[in-house]
């Protein structure tokens, strides 16, 4: 006879997994947060290059324009974006806390946008205000058009992977201005002297070096929940996969002239997000391409309740594999 692998079950309870999973992600905001203070803090109105913003943004393309009009439009929803998922999580102290700190970074983002189009010389303050009244006339629900995105852990999973692409649409749109401004892909040696790019290149770099901070405490959080409830975040991660799309695109006031600019200027397409968004997180959270994670979903169901973290590991290509020599003392509640 073959012996079956040895299981020890618990004592995992659901609420030793929360208690486990909160005190981690604790530590992931210290982290985190100290860092967006010590390193990443910046303002739009005194640490973006102005001068050379508004010298080159004849260079612009009206493309280009329409472009950073609509991620203007698109980052101003914070309030929506932070009102959401706060009342999902508020009583979460550890998830809240982030939430908060997430929303205040963002709020600098759309202030970005409104001060390259200005000092590009490509939009006047009115026609700005009046953008943003329409934007503010409708109201986003994390709910419409997101599967997945009616539990907490949905609103990480689906953050993780936004934000992500939202940094991936930003690093190309400061290729893109570097090459309308003339300059090489890289930045110049002068460039790396002063230690910022060049205008509106330059604004770019400094907002996705936040978006891709915020892209990694997400990922974080995910980790950690895969690691204390596996079922659930496979799950949801597969629903988040399946029918992810960015936020409030068909709510800004120039939709339609933005679907056109980005079929012109193919800065973000399927091709891409598959390769440059999707494939990169799938692979960060142990997935070998989007297969692994429906078998791992698929899988899930079937694991024994009540397995602690040391006793489940989770291969590439999405089995789960189940420890046959258990701890010799128990852990969880």
């Amino acid at each position: 006879m073959v012996e079956m692998p040895l299981v020890v079950r618990g004592p995992w309870t659901r609420d030793a997994r929360e208690r486990a999973a909160a005190a981690e992600i604790h530590e992931a905001f210290i982290r985190y947060f100290r860092k967006a203070m010590k390193v990443r803090n910046w303002l739009p109105w005194d640490d973006l290059p102005l001068r050379e913003i508004h010298e080159r943004g004849h260079l612009l393309s009206e493309d280009t324009v329409t472009i950073i009009q609509a991620y203007l439009g698109i980052e101003d929803y914070v309030g929506d974006y932070v009102l959401d998922g706060l009342t999902m999580i508020r009583q979460w102290r550890e998830r809240r806390n982030i939430h908060l700190a997430w929303g205040m970074e963002e709020l600098k983002h759309a202030e970005a946008w409104e001060l390259v189009l200005l000092e590009s010389g490509r939009r006047t303050k009115e026609q700005l205000e009046e953008y943003r009244e329409q934007v503010h006339a409708h109201t986003w629900s994390m709910r419409e058009d997101h599967p997945g995105l009616d539990t907490p852990l949905g609103v990480v999973c689906y953050s993780m992977l936004q934000e992500r692409a939202t940094y991936y649409n930003y690093d190309e749109m400061r290729k893109r201005i570097r090459q309308e401004y003339g300059l090489p892909p890289r930045p110049t040696d002068e460039e790396r002297a002063r230690g910022y790019e060049i205008g509106a290149a330059g604004a770019f770099k400094i907002v996705s070096i936040d978006e891709i901070a915020h892209h990694g405490i997400f990922l974080e959080m995910v980790q950690i929940y895969m690691k204390y409830m596996p079922v659930e975040t496979v799950e949801t991660l597969h629903q988040v996969f399946s029918g992810f799309s960015m936020p409030a695109q068909n709510l800004i006031p120039d939709t339609a002239e933005l679907g056109k600019a980005l079929e012109r200027t193919l800065l973000y397409t399927p091709l891409k997000y598959g390769r440059d968004v999707q494939n990169p997180v799938l692979e960060a959270l142990g997935f070998h391409r989007k297969r692994a994670l429906e078998k791992a979903a698929q899988q899930a169901k079937l694991l024994p309740p009540g397995l602690g973290p040391e006793h489940v590991a989770l291969s590439r290509t999405g089995e789960f594999v189940l420890s046959m020599t258990p701890d010799p003392v128990a852990v969880g509640d």
